[in-house]
């Protein structure tokens, strides 16, 4: 049996891949990271320890694009319900590695208590391929401690700055198509760069009369939902002048952690 964890390069699945370790040893483990090049620096950093310290190979994974190259070749301005970044990227790729192994296999994924509704979906979609499935962020005992300090303390592994920077997750250098307007604003407070590369590309798309009308972001006004641009956002941000340390906690939806296949977009 080959224990195979789906691997983001966050807390969450590291220590998916810790647990997994410390079960089944790491003689019939794979720990697959699916690299959409489009990570934080310390992320790699963070999984070069990783593997260092358990004395395991992380499997590299990747496509050639990055998520706002998918995008534009599927003619689509992603949001957090449309991201064909994911499953292209990411659980195509999953996939395809899992058809080329000849022991069967159980997958590992890093959904804690706050994801418990995507078990099921994401069971029933493995299962369906001919795996078993399992989310060992479930096992007991349950871990209380926040994953930073379980990175610290038990393992003595910095975690990848974007947790300090306030973000929800780790993903995609803070540029992730599912992440809400405060994980958006922490990019534009920490890495203007970036916001300003993503803010350029969106209004590009728009430009199509077809795209004229949507937005990576939205907002709701009197209960009316509109499209919210990262240009809106950050004109919004200036002219309100918020100070970045208050940006923490200000962020409403979730990134993109593991490969669980509940979508195809």
């Amino acid at each position: 049996m080959i224990h195979a964890v789906s691997f983001s390069s966050g807390l969450s699945s590291a220590l998916t891949a810790a647990r997994v370790l410390e079960r089944y040893g790491k003689e019939n483990i794979r720990i697959v990271f699916m690299d959409t090049l489009f990570e934080d620096d310390d992320n790699y950093r963070f999984m070069d320890e990783f593997a260092a310290r358990f004395d395991v190979e992380i499997i590299r994974l990747v496509e050639g694009r990055n998520p706002y190259e998918v995008s534009r070749a599927q003619h689509v301005i992603p949001n957090n319900k449309l991201a064909p970044c994911t499953f292209r990227l990411k659980i195509e790729l999953f996939r395809a590695w899992l058809a080329e192994q000849t022991e069967p296999v159980t997958v590992h994924i890093g959904y804690d208590f706050a994801e418990v509704h995507r078990c099921e979906p994401t069971r029933r979609n493995y299962e369906g391929l001919g795996y078993t499935v399992d989310f060992p962020l479930l096992w007991k005992p349950i871990e209380f401690r926040p994953y930073t300090q379980v990175s610290r303390e038990d393992w003595g592994i910095e975690p990848p700055r974007m947790y300090a920077l306030g973000y929800t997750h780790a993903n995609c250098g803070g540029r992730c198509v599912k992440q809400g307007q405060g994980d958006w604003l922490r990019t534009l407070a920490n890495f203007p760069e970036r916001y300003a590369e993503i803010e350029a590309w969106e209004q590009e798309m728009r430009d199509h009369p077809k795209r004229k009308d949507y937005a990576i972001l939205r907002s709701q006004t009197a209960g009316e939902t509109q499209p919210l641009t990262l240009k809106e956002l950050r004109e919004r941000y200036q002219n309100k002048r918020i100070d970045a340390p208050l940006l923490c906690g200000l962020d409403e939806a979730s990134a993109c952690v593991t490969c669980g296949i509940e979508s195809e977009s």
